[in-house]
């Protein structure tokens, strides 16, 4: 009887159909599981943020690939301005790292994606690179999607279509990234222009003033030491010597208003920032140490050279240390250190000058607004908020920088910047226009 019921299924098919439906049903439950998972990556390709950076960007279109597609590094390439830039990501374990890759370039999207690929040998040798083109709405070039191989492989019909149809979307998302960037810089570049239009109208404003105040300021000066003379054993001379250095005091403000609209002209030349310090201290060194201040120096071996406006420097130099002396106020143990030092940024070797007091410190929504003009932390009488925008604007005309760093309660920390000369600058002097 059984092998009667063998025979029949032989013969009938009825058994091997059954197989092949079940087979069949399988292989499209499992087709049906992957197409579901694509569609929910390239959905996912399509909230990528507008705002992230290209290499975040990069790694976060990396790691959606990888639930579908297998390859080893994946790479976002970005045309724009004739410059290439290759945001190339490497898989490092479970985790990513991005490495940006820019060069000049011309010539069509084919001829760029087959020079990228020969380009891409000497970084990544031994690996085969597959790329699709990025297409605007105008239906234009503007990057391409690289996948990375250990392997030379065969292309497949459907993932070919697959990496073409998840381009399409992607190239939609950092199309958007790319018109954000521009509309960003659009908005940047108008802020920076209504600021430097400010800055000007407060610049020749402040000339005017100070230019008009010069004149009767100076009577005012050489009249009250004139009546110093004459009274100095009389009951009003207290109030006459108030008198003069409030006046020395306002020829201060209108120096700073002069040099921060920068009306006054000052000879460059080769400078060490030793002997800047040393004058400087020369100069105030008595007003801090009447004020209980320890002033500590760590000074460079060899000295830095630099060149610029002595007078100028030491104007930062001062404002630096008097503010340093003025936040050290009822501290216990007031201390001030000056160290010089040289510092290397991108390849560049930088003259360095801090200045560190262990004061009241600047609170953190202050720090970003000390260097604007007429802002000042200090009580009316004490300050005019001008010392440190004007040194700010001292040490970028130098092609240098100056910033801070603070904790409230605990420490200030100013650094100054400058170009370092070479030695043979040094030695032989440098070539320059004639005066800033």
């Amino acid at each position: 009887m059984q092998n009667k019921q063998e025979l029949l299924e032989k013969l009938t098919g009825i058994q091997s159909s059954r197989k092949s439906y079940y087979s069949e049903l399988i292989y499209l439950v499992e087709e049906m599981k992957k197409k579901n998972k694509q569609l929910a990556v390239i959905n996912q390709l399509t909230q990528i943020q507008i705002n992230a950076t290209w290499p975040q960007t990069s790694i976060y279109i990396a790691a959606q690939l990888s639930r579908i597609l297998l390859f080893e590094h994946f790479a976002l390439t970005i045309v724009k301005g004739g410059i290439l830039s290759s945001y190339l990501a490497k898989r490092t374990g479970d985790s990513w790292q991005c490495h940006t890759l820019t060069k000049s370039v011309l010539g069509e999207a084919p001829l760029l994606i087959e020079q990228y690929h020969l380009d891409l040998r000497e970084v990544l040798p031994e690996h085969y690179a597959t790329s699709v083109p990025l297409r605007s709405q105008l239906n234009q070039t503007f990057g391409f999607l690289t996948l990375f191989h250990r392997e030379e492989r065969q292309t497949d019909r459907d993932e070919t279509d697959l990496f073409q149809l998840i381009a399409s979307h992607v190239g939609v998302a950092v199309e958007n990234s790319l018109l954000f960037q521009d509309v960003s810089e659009k908005i940047k570049i108008e802020a920076q222009l209504i600021q430097s239009a400010k800055m000007a109208a407060i610049g020749e404003m402040a000339a005017g003033i100070a230019h008009e105040l010069n004149s009767p300021l100076t009577a005012i000066l050489g009249n009250a030491q004139l009546l110093m003379r004459e009274m100095t054993a009389t009951p009003s001379a207290p109030l006459m010597k108030d008198i003069y250095q409030c006046g020395v005091r306002c020829k201060k403000i209108i120096q700073n208003l002069l040099t921060f609209s920068r009306q006054e002209e000052y000879l460059f030349a080769t400078i060490s920032i030793d002997e800047v310090v040393e004058d400087v201290l020369g100069l105030i060194g008595y007003q801090l140490s009447v004020s209980g201040l320890t002033v500590n120096r760590e000074m460079a071996h060899p000295p830095l050279l630099f060149h610029g406006s002595r007078h100028q420097i030491e104007q930062i130099v001062i404002n630096l240390l008097l503010n340093a002396r003025d936040a050290l106020a009822e501290k216990e143990d007031p201390q001030i250190t000056i160290r010089s030092f040289q510092l290397e940024e991108e390849g560049r070797l930088y003259v360095g000058l801090s200045v560190h007091d262990n004061g009241s410190g600047i609170a953190p929504e202050l720090l970003q607004q000390i260097f604007q003009p007429f802002y000042s932390t200090k009580e009316q009488t004490k300050g005019t908020g001008l010392g440190l925008s004007v040194s700010l604007g001292i040490a970028e005309a130098h092609g240098g920088r100056l910033f801070a760093d603070s904790v409230e309660g605990s420490y200030s920390l100013f650094t100054l910047l400058l170009p370092q000369l070479a030695e043979e600058e040094g030695i032989h002097g440098k070539e320059t226009d004639a005066d800033h």
